[in-house]
């Protein structure tokens, strides 16, 4: 347990904050204040996934109930994670296939408070039917891309923890009782952290931390409530109502649905007039920027590289190019001059980048064929920055949250980003999940306003 509360409860938490109660089988079933949206789940299964996938179907259905189908993301069936000693000092990864027999979870989605009451008094798949079923929308089954959780299992309660650590920045929003102890360091109200312990975070701390020498904890982590005979809770720790719960969002309103699917539509809607318009009017920069390229290094006018768009899907993002042909194979041996943290590359003066290149990433303006990529829906003009799979692996539980929307040509980390020596992968993941978790139409215009005003300072 954390705080006095068990993954399950934690789990229900976590969903109370994007404004959903979740209803077990066989569990008992107490409304919650404020809640409008029920997530119906079999006993002893936990899952994540982005509500935005289904959000629009669960305003318009006609229906009581929409049946969901999440299945877990990792396309090579097998898991990989980081491994620890005791005291949290990370010695290796371990590769997992035990879990593949299971790919998919069933679950449920009704706006009817008397459907999920009917949910939580029925012991089995087979009560079930006879309960719930008849109100299902047959012509209707999300499939959800996300990750289910056997909560009989050890091990899978621990890997959901340590992803809900590096997903969830601010969980003392819900949970009534509990504090951010020092910067992303979560922890009861009042507690003090021992000396020798060094925490890193993200990082969870429960009740009763012990003593056990000099420990590192490096996030995304966290540590149970201790075993102290003369334990005392100063706070009980619970989750508040959802009516009191600030749902992110860019919007003032409340209610969840409306909110997230007109913000969505009107992205969109703009997304595509933009790039449109935008393609319009710079076709003779286009064509200027053609010529240059090719006069000065040659074909190809374009560097096209595999991304990963929303929920994981591969595309080809497209840039002018503004690197030397070779400059792939000259990686390993400027290794040394790479200045970033994490798996990009930033190398000041790279002598990989042409004269030309060199003065359309001073304004940009290599980003320009990324229009298309807006227009085909694999980008947004604001959101995270288009990474390749190999990138995305150095931190699935963020990984997991950034592809929950689509990729951006600039976002929160580009604007936001000071390049200072061994931060900028860290800042890269802090403001991702910033974004994602407060993303707005006004977020979006100042992000885009801040965008180009950089442009033309750095002229």
């Amino acid at each position: 347990m954390i705080w006095g509360l068990t993954v399950s409860e934690l789990h229900d938490a976590w969903w109370s904050g994007q404004g959903v109660q979740v209803v077990h089988r066989n569990s008992q079933f107490k409304l919650a204040k404020g809640a409008e949206v029920f997530l119906l789940l079999p006993k002893d299964w936990i899952v994540v996934f982005s509500l935005g996938e289904v959000v629009e179907e669960l305003v318009w259905s006609t229906t009581k109930v929409t049946a969901i189908s999440v299945s877990n993301r990792d396309k090579d069936r097998y898991r990989e994670e980081v491994r620890r000693s005791a005291n949290g000092e990370v010695v290796g990864i371990a590769r997992s296939y035990d879990f593949c027999e299971r790919t998919r979870l069933s679950a449920l989605f009704t706006t009817d408070s008397a459907v999920a009451a009917d949910w939580a008094m029925s012991e089995s798949a087979e009560s079930k039917i006879d309960g719930v079923s008849f109100y299902i929308k047959q012509n209707f089954e999300a499939d959800l891309t996300g990750h289910s959780y056997d909560l009989r299992r050890s091990d899978e309660k621990d890997r959901f923890l340590r992803s809900l650590v590096a997903t969830w920045p601010d969980p003392w929003r819900v949970l009534r009782g509990i504090e951010e102890v020092s910067n992303g360091i979560a922890a009861p109200k009042g507690t003090k952290i021992p000396e020798g312990i060094v925490a890193l975070p993200p990082v969870w701390i429960g009740f009763d931390l012990a003593e056990d020498g000099e420990t590192i904890l490096a996030g995304p982590e966290f540590r149970r409530d201790g075993l102290a005979r003369n334990s005392v809770i100063k706070e009980k720790v619970e989750a508040r109502d959802i009516s009191a719960i600030a749902i992110p969002g860019g919007g003032q309103r409340k209610r969840l649905l409306p909110r997230r699917t007109f913000y969505g539509i009107i992205k969109r809607v703009t997304d595509c007039f933009v790039a449109l318009t935008a393609v319009i009017l710079f076709l003779p920069l286009f064509l200027v920027l053609a010529i240059v390229i090719v006069l000065n290094d040659g074909f190809p006018l374009f560097f096209a590289h595999k991304r990963q768009a929303r929920g994981g899907r591969e595309f080809k993002c497209y840039k002018f190019r503004t690197m030397r042909r070779d400059a792939e194979s000259m990686v390993k041996e400027l290794q040394a001059l790479n200045k970033a943290d994490g798996p990009q590359v930033f190398i000041e003066n790279d002598p990989r980048v042409t004269r030309v290149g060199a003065f359309m990433r001073k304004f940009q303006l290599d980003e320009l064929p990324q229009f298309w990529n807006v227009i085909k829906g694999d980008m947004s003009f604001v959101g995270p920055r288009p990474s390749p799979d190999r990138e995305n692996q150095f931190c699935p539980a963020w990984r997991e949250l950034r592809l929950s929307v689509r990729p951006g040509i600039t976002g929160l980390w580009q604007v936001n980003r000071t390049r200072a020596p061994g931060e900028d992968f860290q800042e890269w993941i802090r403001y991702d999940i910033e974004y994602v978790r407060t993303a707005s139409f006004i977020g979006d215009l100042k992000i885009i306003f801040r965008t180009v005003r950089g442009i033309i300072l750095r002229g």
